[in-house]
């Protein structure tokens, strides 16, 4: 959805602009379409080197466009690396369209990173290309179909209404709350 502009006239009462309630339709419409993009941030580990493991998992009928920003760190040494995703679904459903691009190294290459649409989820894989534990911080704005509520758990296993989960299990709160 595209912000909808109010037509206003081109003088006061010239009655070119927009009806009331036109008007207050686009606003409401344009305030759905911001309160359906949440914020967010979670934490997610991988272990060795074995390929795709998932960071990040949401369903694909919710999940429209998203910016994730992460941070990978090896918990054994000072090597650190920071990437930028962009992720599109695309509208079918059918497949993602994304980029990424790396902003800072801090010692060796730790991963690659890939995503896809598995078992009706979008997700982000890494594939380590060191033999260690790395932490992945997720800071993320992600538009959604749906209005999240602030404050929903967005993962609670085993339990109905939920939006999104990690691979270990995280309780993801919107807003910026994260509980472990």
């Amino acid at each position: 959805m595209t912000q909808e502009i109010i037509n206003i006239g081109a003088q006061p009462n010239d009655g070119e602009g927009d009806p009331l309630r036109t008007a207050f339709a686009k606003i409401n419409n344009n305030f759905t379409q911001l309160f359906s993009t949440g914020f967010f941030t979670s934490e997610a580990y991988s272990v060795g080197l074995s390929e795709a493991q998932v960071i990040f998992e949401a369903p694909v009928e919710t999940f429209t466009q998203g910016i994730f920003q992460i941070n990978s760190n090896d918990t054994e040494s000072t090597d650190t690396e920071n990437i930028t995703l962009n992720v599109s679904v695309i509208n079918d459903g059918s497949g993602l369209k994304w980029n990424g691009h790396n902003t800072l190294f801090n010692g060796n290459v730790l991963t690659g990173y890939d995503m896809d649409i598995f078992d009706s989820n979008v997700r982000i894989l890494v594939n380590p290309i060191v033999d260690t534990t790395i932490y992945h911080f997720i800071s993320a704005q992600i538009t959604w179909t749906g209005v999240p509520v602030p404050g929903l758990n967005l993962l609670v296993d085993g339990t109905a209404n939920t939006a999104i989960d990690t691979e270990t299990d995280f309780n993801i709160q919107t807003e910026t709350t994260v509980t472990v």
